[in-house]
């Protein structure tokens, strides 16, 4: 895949996808409505919040602590997509890593360079 098309992609993710990568093994096993509620974009109304989860995640029921609460916890159909936008992520944030070691790297020789030019270890 280009990296045109990558971009494209990446800028097309909502703030509740970027949400559900970076708690994606909470909402795989379950996350409470309440606690997620308080991660709710600020340009989101609660109740579209709710609509869009709605359409990713099925709500369950559980008991903690002799409590019954609400769960959102991800549709099976919607793991492998989300599974593979994680992956993603994962690579973009290798490659940039390893462009910013080079990026050093190229950094420490020019200023070596400079302070020993009679001594170039290239």
């Amino acid at each position: 895949m280009t990296q045109a098309k990558k971009d494209i992609i990446r800028s097309s993710r909502s703030n509740i996808d970027d949400i559900i990568i970076d708690h994606f093994k909470q909402f795989k096993n379950g996350v409470i409505i309440s606690q997620l509620e308080l991660r709710k974009p600020q340009d989101k109304i609660l109740k579209h919040y709710q609509l869009a989860m709605n359409n990713i995640c099925s709500i369950v029921w559980r008991t903690v602590n002799g409590q019954r609460k609400r769960f959102y916890k991800m549709k099976e159909e919607m793991i492998p997509i989300y599974e593979s936008m994680l992956e993603e992520d994962v690579e973009e944030k290798e490659a940039e890593a390893q462009s910013v070691d080079q990026e050093m790297q190229k950094m420490v020789m020019n200023i070596y360079d400079q302070q020993y030019p009679y001594r170039s270890c290239r």
